[in-house]
């Protein structure tokens, strides 16, 4: 029988990729293991002894595991106990090449569990993606190869050529070994089968074109649930196997810092190590020419994470940090950058969000990242969906699920580590990073597995145990200043929420789902309750009862816009944006009125978050919405709000458009551009909404087979915002992609953008008057304007220069504070003037 190479490839569906990629992170040393446990050499040959590794579930830096809880080191040997149809052990850093040759793949196995003389087992070769096939990150996910091995229906199979094992063929303890002999454009497979008793049979195979790609171990049955097998070794040899070290992904897998006030932060984030493993990672720091330590931490035993804080960082310069991690009696390093801050120039700032696996590892656009090369990073939410891997996840019991989790969530770290250990980055959960499709938190409050399976996705609450939201905190979190406020919402579960100020501009990070009212609060029935198809009152939608942000939140954002410190400008950053702009949804693109996911409601106490932040000219980034927007809020008349940048998907899973004008929903002020479907739009919850430029996808991107062009038509991508903190200025753009950097073309970027906006246009009230001009003797002093009646804050910024006209909103007496800490002046009484030519000299 022979089985053409390309057919079969074309075969796979979404396909999968192998070998070195031409975009390698360079992320730990690659894993010698102590007595010969793991003869990986820069030779071409590899073995692995799994009897001399410690017990755990991650097997080695050599290896990558898909599901990654399902595989674990255990009773002296590997043993594979998931219940996936196929599941695979890849071997990483020694590959198939594309050159001619021979090679051995040798394995002694044996049945584990025996689940109703179903399953079957062996190895996997040639491995490769059809989207990117020079990818390892690709092939392990989406790669499709040769399936050879035997199944308890007593075959041996290379591909779909069976033949009979022997009588009473005993599967308690056998060997398998693949003898591959690639001549010209023809692969001929031999694979041989002995069991314990010396029962031998040989079955032979040929593959016409190139065979080439990763090489894995497999437990393949022909459903879910059937039996299960262990190994005690590996041997992979031959003129065709390639040693690629840089492939190996671990122990240390990624690491993620972030720098405020001489502050400095960093989490380094592992695999689940055994607990006879080393239990410590050193952090140290290159000073005049040598590594100098600086400390060590315990790892957490749940997340894997070890978390440093350093005071009094001295940002005036790069610094280069290791992380140093013993394994086996191995030393294991990890290498970085603690970059210069930019407190002189202009701040580039990456936004990102949503990684549907879809466009994994996400190639084309990590490599324009890097092109990029942002000062800072934000990863906005859904670092991980649900299926991402291509298992599905598990929610009990917790110990199994947080694995299942961290799996799903080292992809993130393998697709963008590379970019993440130079830079500082922020990151935050959103709804499916604890695994649920729709988040409304109400505070931290429980729901039951039980009830969850009635409402599912249109219900508030959390499903997920503490611990488990608790783990997603501090792996995503756990890098970032502390918490503003420490004391943990209901059912102990962590906050997060917390200021940062980096190249001088203030940074506030918020939850807009944790403490949110869920739609059952103001909507009665089942199903999707979240949708509204048809249209409603703002009052069914609104009422004195419902949580936006919640009260603990809106207190640190009261006082944040108030604090100045180390700043010249302003930003939050939360998961989505504050309006529903998004009018189709899903497959069938389905037209809704309004969808409650969305950060548009209830209105009321949506419009005192917008209204607070407003205060301090402060600019909004999210995500989330797998579309990008430009968009001016509005509160009590059009455009009075500020600006807010929803960034694209990294990778778009369930697809959104942002077209009214196909529904015929009335518009004004469309911006000089002309594009359709932008100007100021009232969405289902009353919100005007100033469309500047939206990005559509494609309505053919189902027809695409390569994943990247379909992430392309899907409107994927990221979003680069430059801060110029002397002239007071915010620039955005959206990048495509599949962009090409290497030409300045329209075809990188979505109609519309870029765009560049005044710090100040993100106060867009129309003044009743004016204060008298202020003439400062110190430039760039911090104002704040009070109402004496009211005694509220209704402006603060940090001005440019030594001059600045206050604009006010209402009649009565005002103060004004300039100046911060000792130095800080006030003056009282102060009121609207008729007379331009007034000054105030301080």
């Amino acid at each position: 029988m022979t089985i053409k190479r390309r057919k079969f490839i074309q075969n796979l569906g979404l396909a999968v990729p192998m070998l070195a990629s031409p975009f390698n992170p360079i992320l730990a040393k690659e894993m010698v293991f102590e007595k010969g446990a793991l003869l990986d050499s820069a030779s071409s040959s590899f073995a692995a002894d799994f009897k001399k590794l410690n017990d755990r579930v991650w097997i080695g830096s050599s290896f990558w595991a898909v599901p990654m809880e399902d595989w674990e080191i255990k009773n002296n040997r590997l043993e594979f106990s998931g219940v996936e149809k196929q599941s695979r052990l890849h071997i990483l850093t020694h590959v198939l090449g594309e050159n001619q040759g021979d090679f051995v793949l040798k394995s002694n196995l044996g049945l584990l569990q025996d689940k109703g003389k179903k399953g079957g087992v062996g190895f996997s070769v040639g491995i490769k993606d059809f989207t990117d096939p020079k990818s390892v990150k690709a092939a392990c996910y989406f790669g499709k190869g040769i399936s050879v091995g035997v199944n308890l229906d007593r075959e041996i199979y290379i591909d779909k050529k069976k033949e009979t094992l022997p009588k009473e063929f005993d599967f308690k303890n056998f060997t398998l070994q693949l003898k591959g002999q690639n001549k010209s454009d023809v692969t001929e497979l031999i694979l041989e089968a002995t069991d314990a008793t010396g029962k031998t049979i040989t079955l032979k195979n040929t593959i016409k074109g190139n065979f080439d790609g990763l090489v894995a171990l497999e437990n393949k049955g022909s459903e879910k649930k059937e039996s299960t097998f262990w190994w005690s070794d590996v041997q992979l040899s031959g003129t065709k196997v390639q040693h690629e070290p840089d492939n190996s992904f671990g122990p240390i897998l990624w690491a993620m810092y972030t720098l405020s006030q001489g502050n400095l932060k960093l989490t380094a984030q592992l695999p689940p190590v055994g607990a006879k493993d080393s239990q410590k990672v050193e952090l140290q720091f290159l000073r005049k020419g040598k590594w100098v330590k600086e400390t060590k931490v315990q790892i957490d035993p749940v997340s894997f994470t070890s978390i440093f804080s350093v005071a009094n960082w001295d940002a005036s310069k790069d610094v280069k940090y290791r992380l140093r991690y013993s394994l086996d009696k191995e030393k294991h390093s990890y290498e970085g950058v603690i970059r210069e801050e930019p407190t002189d120039r202009a701040l580039t700032f990456g936004g990102l969000t949503c990684q549907h696996a879809m466009g994994f590892p996400y190639r084309p656009l990590v490599e324009n990242l890097d092109k990029s090369n942002p000062d800072m990073l934000y990863f906005s939410g859904d670092q991980l969906y649900e299926g991402n891997g291509g298992y599905p996840i598990k929610r009990q019991p917790e110990n199994k699920a947080i694995l299942n989790y961290l799996g799903k969530w080292y992809m993130f770290g393998w697709a963008f580590g590379d970019v993440l250990k130079n830079r500082p980055s922020v990151c935050t959960p959103d709804d499916h990073d604890v695994y649920q499709g729709n988040l409304w938190g109400e505070g931290g409050e429980g729901i039951s597995f039980e009830e969850w399976e009635k409402v599912r996705d249109a219900h508030g609450g959390l499903v997920q145990t503490p611990n488990f939201v608790n783990v997603v905190n501090k792996t995503q979190c756990g890098h970032m200043p502390e918490a503003y406020d420490q004391a943990p919402m209901k059912s102990d579960i962590s906050t997060w929420y917390t200021q940062l100020v980096y190249g001088r501009v203030s940074f506030a990070i918020v939850s807009d789902r944790l403490f949110k009212s869920g739609p059952e609060m103001v909507r009665a029935g089942e199903g999707r309750i979240d949708h509204l198809t048809a249209p409603a009152t703002q009052q069914e939608l609104d009422n004195d009862t419902l949580s936006f942000m919640g009260q603990r939140q809106l207190l640190f954002l009261n006082n944040w816009v108030g604090d100045w410190q180390g700043a010249n400008m302003k930003v939050l950053l939360s998961q989505t944006l504050f309006s529903n702009v998004g009018t189709h949804h899903g497959p069938t693109k389905e037209f809704l009125y309004g969808d409650l996911d969305s950060g548009g409601w209830p209105k009321s106490k949506r419009d005192k978050v917008v209204e607070t932040i407003r205060k301090a000219c402060a600019f909004h980034i999210n995500g989330d919405q797998h579309l990008p927007f430009m968009v001016q809020y509005s509160i009590n008349e059009p455009r009075d709000g500020g600006w807010t940048f929803c960034t694209p998907a990294i990778s778009t899973g369930y697809p959104r458009w942002g077209q009214p004008d196909s529904v015929n929903v009335p518009f004004t002020d469309r911006p000089e551009h002309g594009l359709p479907n932008t100007g100021c739009y009232r969405d289902g919850f009353g919100n005007d909404n100033y469309i500047y430029a939206v990005g559509n996808p494609t309505d053919d991107f189902e027809e695409e087979f390569d994943r990247y062009q379909k992430a392309q038509k899907k409107a994927s991508g990221y979003g680069i915002v430059t801060f110029d903190t002397t002239e007071r200025t915010i620039k955005m753009e959206a990048i495509r992609f599949l962009a090409n950097l290497d030409v300045d073309s329209k075809e990188n970027t979505y109609p519309g953008w870029p765009l560049t906006i005044q710090q100040s246009d993100n106060d867009g009230r129309r003044p009743i008057g004016y204060l008298p001009k202020l003439e400062i003797e110190s430039a760039d002093q911090v104002l704040k304007i009070i109402k004496e009646d009211t005694k509220e804050l209704i402006h603060a910024m940090r001005i440019k220069g030594n001059t600045y006209t206050p604009s006010v909103y209402e009649l009565g007496k005002y103060t004004v504070l300039i100046g911060e800490g000792a130095t800080e002046k006030t003056i009282s009484g102060i009121e609207i003037t008729i007379d331009p030519k007034k000054v105030i000299s301080i």
